[in-house]
């Protein structure tokens, strides 16, 4: 059986979104679209998604996503491939297509002369391993035993993000923008946004609460009606004291909506706070660790790679909800 590996041309995409569509079942309608969409991935190239063939037939493939990593120290741009969808059908699978694919994707990344760095997350990192991409630990989620709830919090400044506008997204992405973490992707422009970070909230049916000067900053919840997995996924402040008012108010509504939940779980560390001021002035923290992120060098200095890797280690920086890809 004769196996050709090479990028799957534009007329070929839907062979591409098939694949993924069945092997990444549980992904609703419209998920993988998105990735050669123009709208949506306006830096997608033809040739960066690349395919095992076998009879004309596309039986593995693997994706690279085009990603900015912005420096808020000097406001440097690094080129991430981000390494997505990495999927053989079923009856394909143990002959390494996707492991050549994955040595074809990083040869591409290295010969272009343009990619820093690559990330990707999974749940079997020693696939990756084998080929130089490095485990990151990142402390994710933190659960707070919350000292002190407060009944006095308006419910109706809580909207679902169904409701965001157009306008409104431009202006969450200022926000983010320009009060960045150590490191974090470039969201912009609004469209991007809206299709991969507005996306996600909407698959989860997140809510969000501004502040009553919007610019101050925003917050979000993810599951609000789920017991079970409910947790504070994303926010953004423009200094210490709108980032206490806004995780304070998220704490109050998720234990508004279940009256037995008493720890809040967040997504990463706080913006501004340490751990120890953010147990200070909440309550008991407990840190777990995320596994499941990796990075692997292109062509960074030394320097610069273990900057960024101990950002995300501290939680100085982080991948939000929205950002996977």
């Amino acid at each position: 059986m004769s196996v050709i590996y090479r990028p799957v041309e534009e007329h070929e995409q839907q062979q591409a979104i098939d694949l993924w569509c069945i092997v990444f079942k549980h992904h609703s309608p419209g998920y993988f679209e998105r990735y050669f969409n123009k709208e949506a991935a306006p830096h997608c190239q033809v040739g960066v998604t690349l395919g095992a063939w076998i009879n004309e037939k596309l039986v593995s493939a693997v994706h690279i996503r085009r990603l900015n990593i912005r420096s808020r120290d000097d406001n440097t741009e690094y080129l991430c491939g981000a390494i997505s969808n990495v999927a053989t059908f079923e009856e394909h699978r143990k002959h390494g297509y996707s492991r050549n694919l994955l040595q074809m994707a990083i040869t591409k990344m290295e010969q272009s002369n343009e990619f820093d760095i690559s990330t990707l997350t999974t749940g079997v990192p020693t696939h990756y391993s084998a080929l130089g991409w490095e485990s990151i630990s990142l402390p994710s989620p933190i659960s707070i035993h919350w000292n002190h709830f407060s009944s006095s919090c308006d419910s109706n400044q809580w909207n679902s993000v169904n409701n965001i506008s157009s306008s409104n997204y431009q202006l969450l992405l200022d926000i983010h923008s320009n009060k960045p973490r150590t490191y974090q992707y470039n969201r912009s422009p609004v469209n991007v946004f809206q299709y991969w970070t507005g996306w996600t909230w909407k698959r989860d049916n997140a809510i969000m609460y501004s502040l009553q000067d919007a610019q101050q900053g925003y917050v979000v919840i993810t599951h609000p009606d789920n017991v079970d997995n409910i947790y504070v996924s994303e926010w953004r402040a423009l200094n210490v004291d709108a980032e206490r008012k806004l995780l304070k108010a998220a704490a109050n509504e998720i234990h508004r909506r279940h009256s037995q939940i008493k720890i809040i779980r967040f997504h990463t560390a706080p913006q501004y706070m340490s751990l120890e001021e953010l147990e200070q002035w909440a309550g008991a923290v407990t840190v777990s660790k995320n596994d499941r992120t990796m990075i692997r060098n292109i062509r960074l200095s030394h320097e610069i790679l273990e900057k960024i890797k101990a950002a995300y280690l501290s939680g100085h920086a982080t991948f939000w909800q929205g950002d996977y890809f």
